[in-house]
């Protein structure tokens, strides 16, 4: 949807489907029931016509306005041939920015030239580094078990993602889930639409099962050795 097409032209009013019939009725004292429902029945029909075309037109805006966003943080699969060695200090953030009158700004992150994302000095990777951000939080999965305690994977993810973890640790959890599922007797229980038909008793007992053997295997590792002569 063109903006400025739309500032200048001039809006026209709506004309009321059955506006002459109406107009004919309008010096009437009383209105049969047919009559009334007839004429409520035309113009929520029409009034329907109207914000589906109205939704459409915002959708088409919307996916305009992404296809823009898209392109300029991130996916643009040009690099810019400006001296990236311009630093723009006005704002007293020391952010670096492109020269030539660009306004794409780079991550601030030591070594990264990934483009920033919106209304923050980091790209997707690094947003963690942002201590005013709120949005995004580490993953919680364990990448490695260090002698000095787990080390969590620490992606990116959306703070409303639940269970806390990125795309890759979440589709590795569903494989454990569904090979549970199978050793269980239940076979594909998951399917491909990703929602569960499993009772939640099962799943109960099966994450139960899975405590109490991991318990079982830290009581083994922490248990002293019997030494025999």
């Amino acid at each position: 949807m063109d903006e400025s097409a739309s500032a200048s032209s001039p809006l026209r009013p709506v004309t009321v489907d059955g506006a002459d019939a109406d107009a004919a009725l309008s010096k009437s004292r009383f209105l049969t029931r047919e009559e009334v429902l007839r004429r409520r029945l035309r113009r929520v029909k029409q009034l329907g016509r109207c914000y589906r075309a109205h939704y459409w037109a915002l959708m088409e805006e919307l996916r305009s306005k992404y296809r823009d966003y898209s392109w300029t943080y991130g996916k643009s699969p040009f690099k810019e041939g400006h001296n990236e060695t311009d630093i723009d200090y006005q704002n007293g953030g020391g952010v670096p920015a492109l020269g030539g009158g660009d306004d794409i700004v780079r991550c601030r992150f030591s070594g990264c030239k990934t483009k920033a994302m919106a209304l923050t000095t980091y790209c997707h990777s690094h947003i963690l580094s942002d201590s005013k951000q709120r949005l995004y939080h580490g993953c919680r999965a364990v990448a490695k078990n260090l002698p000095t305690g787990p080390s969590f994977c620490n992606k990116p993810v959306l703070k409303t993602m639940v269970p806390p973890a990125c795309p890759t640790h979440h589709q590795f959890g569903e494989r454990c889930l569904a090979r549970a599922l199978r050793r269980a007797g239940l076979g594909n229980a998951i399917p491909s639409n990703r929602k569960p038909t499993v009772k939640l008793h099962v799943l109960v007992s099966e994450f139960v099962h899975q405590i109490q053997n991991k318990r079982k295997l830290a009581l083994k590792e922490t248990a002293p050795k019997v030494e025999t002569e």
